[in-house]
């Protein structure tokens, strides 16, 4: 199955390692190799298992939406806080 991020890109489902909100790489100078590759209007960065690097300025979560599995593991930061509650 492929994946449409947006920008007429679309990537196999095979090959992709992961979806991520651009905003949040941001929060971590260990990102900097990848956030410098993409424009700054994009918000989704998609990374395949060759590190190659594929960015839209569609939301995430968007993305994420057209694409989820029952099965598939999504954090967002809510996840994050009701973790923290428990």
């Amino acid at each position: 199955m492929f994946i449409h991020i947006g920008n007429n890109i679309a990537i196999s489902d095979k090959k992709l390692m992961g979806i991520f909100n651009r905003d949040t790489l941001m929060l971590s100078n260990d990102n900097e190799w990848i956030t410098r590759q993409v424009d700054s209007g994009d918000k989704t960065i998609a990374i395949d298992i060759k590190n190659s690097i594929q960015s839209s300025n569609v939301s995430p979560f968007t993305v994420i939406k057209r694409t989820a599995w029952d099965e598939d593991f999504v954090w967002r930061r809510n996840d994050d806080q009701e973790l923290q509650r428990r």
